[in-house]
């Protein structure tokens, strides 16, 4: 996504401009007048047009994301070049994918269990969802894990992506940040660290939840442990798992930082081993 198109896109996703839409069940964002036709045109033209809803039901959602196992493009490598180029600035919407393929990872096939979200993948019932604003959120950065459902709109785009070349200087980035890491103070909390590497200026163009998601995917990989719960690389959690384990936090439930990183401190330092068999 070139600066054009995200300028013009900020000026349609910023905070204030949305609204929630009760007669359609979704949230809205309307055209500022200072979004010209000439930039509506450039928005469709590279397949961005704002408020891009599709309304996503959980067995079609899942058919999807499992489909993703047979693809031949998206495998480990693919998704961890990506995450390399994410982490060192170059290519910030790759930040995500290497988590969307961790979940996918050990996904299998199930019935719906729950009321409105499924207490096994956590995938809704069924959800209105602007694909465009997801999207934007991955060009700026920002990676999580909490709404599987958006992991399905990153890896349907990201795939159209050829996997980039990762370099010497692109691998030093993130020996970097885990050397940084492994120097952890053995009662460091996850906030500690975040703030920790914001003074280093270790991770380029990022922001406080930036840097969280190059953490919890990290944790995800298991190259952060935790003591409360595995890592989604080695076995799929359910919903009701991943609750339960939240209980043993000590931070807030209104906290930013979810497991698995939620979980690590300084003591649990870095799991080298898992490092070397991913990177």
């Amino acid at each position: 996504m070139d600066k054009k198109t995200i300028s013009i896109l900020k000026k349609v996703y910023f905070h204030e401009n949305g609204f929630y839409n009760p007669e359609l069940d979704r949230h809205e964002h309307k055209i500022p007048d200072s979004v010209t036709q000439s930039d509506l045109n450039l928005l469709k033209d590279n397949d961005f047009s704002p408020n891009n809803f599709e309304t996503f039901e959980h067995d079609n959602s899942l058919d999807r994301l499992l489909a993703f196992k047979s693809n031949p493009k998206l495998t480990l490598d693919f998704a961890k070049a990506m995450f390399l180029k994410g982490i060192t600035g170059e290519f910030p919407r790759g930040r995500q994918t290497l988590m969307s393929y961790i979940y996918i990872k050990n996904l299998s096939k199930h019935n719906f269990e729950g009321k409105d979200t499924c207490e096994i993948c956590g995938l809704p019932k069924k959800k209105t969802i602007d694909r465009t604003s997801q999207l934007y959120t991955y060009y700026l950065g920002h990676s999580w894990n909490e709404m599987p459902v958006h992991n399905l709109i990153e890896l349907e785009e990201i795939l159209k992506y050829e996997k980039p070349n990762s370099t010497k200087e692109d691998k030093d980035k993130l020996i970097e940040l885990l050397d940084l890491i492994s120097k952890s103070k053995p009662n460091e909390t996850p906030g500690k660290l975040e703030k920790r590497i914001a003074k280093n200026k270790t991770l380029p163009k990022t922001d406080k939840y930036k840097r969280y998601g190059i953490l919890l995917t990290l944790s995800e990989c298991g190259i952060l442990p935790n003591e409360f719960i595995l890592p989604t690389y080695d076995k799929f959690s359910t919903r009701k798992e991943i609750w339960k384990a939240s209980e043993h936090l000590k931070t807030s439930h209104r906290s930013d930082i979810v497991l698995p990183f939620g979980g690590w401190k300084g003591k649990n330092g870095v799991n080298y081993k898992r490092y070397k068999e991913i990177f």
